[in-house]
């Protein structure tokens, strides 16, 4: 098998396929959308080439830089508290009986094959002034001046969004976190043990160390996951009052289809295209590096 992957024409026939949908559905795409960016277009025809005009009006917009800080709330959301909490219900879920183990498998990523409109929807029934669950309970545990209406008021709004759309994965994270754990020997469990290593530091000194290369791949989805979000944007809020919940993603939404300004559109997408890349790089550099083996 080793002569096979060592050999350089093996490789490129069996990568060519995957490489081929890559560059055809992926890559090939983007090129057009650089040359609508630097346009005036309205979506059926181009007005006339404009340069660079186009990224420095998007540059200029203030609903832009917000939309940037929102996207950046939720990827950091996602990152510091949804991450982290997912690897400890894995962790916890791998000690449990397999009964519970059972359970906890099979609703766990329930929410995540809901639809985004059912979520949504549900959040927003959560966050009703005037019935919603979160103002009740809070009123029947005497916190009556905690509650408002939460998706109007600007320093609350993008995060109950960005906890509605992170509830929805969490459990699917934790799922990719469970496999990842299951797949290390137990040899290395049994040697702790016998050393006097308990839960928490088997836990920090080979379960977290062992899992590198999952939290990576569950650290990219995650981040480029929230960076994309949308949906529930759109369904619980629209990106209002105004543009105070707007995210990149949607912002690029309000400019190529209620403005009608593609042109401006497309550069959004293209500068969302290299923030993307961007992250992707960094995670790729700092997080869980391959390591050469001779």
């Amino acid at each position: 098998m080793n002569k096979y992957f060592s050999n350089k024409l093996s490789i490129f026939v069996f990568a060519f396929p995957a490489l081929a949908l890559f560059t055809l559905f992926v890559v090939y795409p983007i090129f057009p959308q650089i040359s609508i960016s630097l346009q005036e277009h309205d979506g059926f025809s181009s007005k006339g080439f404009v340069g660079l005009a186009n990224y420095f009006n998007v540059f200029k917009s203030s609903s832009f830089w917000l939309a940037n800080k929102n996207t950046l709330i939720i990827v950091a959301m996602s990152v510091l508290i949804t991450l982290p909490f997912s690897l400890i219900l894995a962790l916890l879920m791998d000690i449990q009986t397999v009964k519970i183990r059972r359970f906890f498998k099979a609703t766990s990523v329930f929410p995540a094959v809901l639809s985004v409109t059912v979520i949504a929807q549900m959040w927003i029934a959560i966050y009703e002034p005037q019935w919603g669950l979160l103002n009740s309970l809070l009123s029947t545990l005497g916190l009556e001046n905690l509650t408002q209406e939460w998706l109007s008021n600007r320093g609350t709004a993008i995060i109950c969004i960005a906890i509605a759309f992170l509830w929805q994965y969490i459990g699917l994270n934790t799922l990719l976190f469970y496999t990842g754990i299951k797949s290390i020997p137990k040899t290395y469990y049994e040697a702790a043990l016998l050393d006097g290593a308990g839960f928490i530091k088997s836990s920090i000194y080979i379960t977290i160390p062992l899992l590198q290369d999952v939290v990576k791949y569950v650290l990219v989805i995650s981040t480029l996951g929230s960076m994309a979000q949308f949906a529930h944007v759109r369904i619980m809020t629209a990106g209002g009052p105004g543009d105070m919940t707007r995210t990149v993603i949607y912002q690029m939404y309000y400019s190529a289809f209620s403005k009608s300004d593609f042109g401006e559109g497309s550069a959004i997408a293209v500068i969302f295209i290299i923030q993307c890349l961007i992250i992707t790089f960094f995670i790729n550099r700092y997080v869980a590096k391959e390591r050469i083996e001779f």
